[in-house]
């Protein structure tokens, strides 16, 4: 999709029609027009942790890669092994630059005759390019598929109570963590692959962009006795950074290679090759990795923006780090956010300020994913 000049109006989700009748706000997510919150924004969060949250995910981006050697393509040039993947099986790996900075993170998901690639919302384009540029004589085409099709995600524990019972089909879910099956729901034909983007059950959901709209109230129709309810942009970020989910364009970017952001459950230590690779393991073999990506606990104050320097307590004014994204935990009662930080500054427990534009925030560092704090 190319990218929209400041008068252009913002691309929009294929569902984006049907939506409308129940949707409180909508604003831009990732460089498109997207539902921010449906009917509250505390009920959407409790949903996608307790029992099941349906959230439009169309503006993921989606590649179609056909031809003999695609498979074989996608191993070399990627993080994780891939090799003998068969169809409806899959794999989380990272395409990376020759100095091992992270492109994007991707999700593989084998079919008969092609891959379904998920990218990061608005890089569809720049991994689409990389891969052809390194396609070589690989009898490969990559063709983007986000604007013919639409995502929708169940998030929480009843995600597979739901998929059985919206596509008829007992049995099917839980799936092994990002294989895939072909189903349908309200008779339109449906890719279900498991993910665990927010923890626990998941899965995404891709149709054509005719199909969506009739998947989309299936869903939510078939929901009722699963507890289903829509999810909207500012529940999700919540659950996301509970999670420590690193997302484009915040944690996810070119500044950082994969250790960093700890994406090592996309790494394969053994399959050899690929892109960025010997960069990889020698951060690795020599304990080089400089920066993590941490939780932080944000304490009383004003709330920082995302892109705030972090700074050592010791020694204000020289940073140490950036926060990358805040919000509200509602389970916690507290502002909690993820931050890029000096590795000696990575250890839970460690007090950090955030400066913001009014003041200096306390911090103190986090595992991830978050936990309820211990007593004092």
């Amino acid at each position: 999709m190319p990218p929209s000049s400041p008068s252009d109006p913002l691309p929009r989700s294929p569902l984006h029609a049907v939506q409308r009748r129940g949707t409180l706000a909508f604003g831009e997510v990732d460089g498109w027009e997207m539902p921010r919150v449906f009917e509250n924004v505390k009920r959407e969060y409790l949903a996608a942790k307790g029992t099941v949250g349906v959230m439009d995910r169309s503006n993921a981006g989606r590649l179609r890669m056909a031809g003999a050697r695609r498979l074989d393509l996608l191993h070399r040039i990627t993080t994780n092994d891939l090799k003998g993947m068969a169809p409806g099986q899959g794999a989380r790996t990272a395409l990376l630059t020759d100095k091992g900075r992270v492109v994007d993170d991707l999700r593989v998901h084998a079919r008969e005759g092609d891959l379904l690639v998920l990218t990061s919302p608005g890089n569809a384009g720049e991994v689409k390019a990389r891969v052809e540029a390194l396609r070589f004589r690989d009898d490969v085409t990559v063709e983007e598929i986000t604007s013919s099709t639409a995502m929708i995600a169940l998030y929480g524990p009843q995600s597979g109570h739901l998929l059985d019972a919206a596509a008829h089909a007992h049995g099917k879910a839980p799936l092994d963590l990002h294989h895939s099956v072909e189903l349908a729901i309200a008779g339109r034909p449906v890719l279900a692959a498991r993910t665990g983007d927010v923890g626990g059950a998941g899965y995404n959901l891709v149709v054509s962009t005719a199909d969506g709209p009739a998947v989309w109230e299936a869903l939510l129709q078939e929901g009722g006795p699963y507890g289903a309810s829509p999810l909207g942009e500012e529940a999700y970020e919540m659950l996301r950074i509970e999670r420590g989910v690193p997302r484009f364009g915040r944690e996810i970017s070119q500044e950082h290679n994969p250790l960093e952001i700890r994406l090592d459950d996309a790494i394969s230590w053994t399959k050899g090759c690929y892109i960025g690779q010997e960069v990889v393991a020698r951060l690795d073999s020599r304990r080089k990795v400089s920066k993590l990506l941490v939780g932080l606990w944000l304490e009383p104050g004003p709330v920082p923006e995302a892109g705030s320097p972090i700074e050592d307590r010791a020694k204000p004014g020289q940073p140490v780090g950036r926060l990358t994204s805040v919000a509200p935990s509602l389970d916690f009662r507290r502002v909690i956010g993820l931050g890029i930080v000096r590795s000696e500054l990575a250890a839970p427990g460690t007090v950090v300020s955030v400066a913001s534009a009014e003041d200096r925030v306390e911090a103190v560092v986090s595992d991830l994913p978050f936990a309820p704090p211990g007593p004092s």
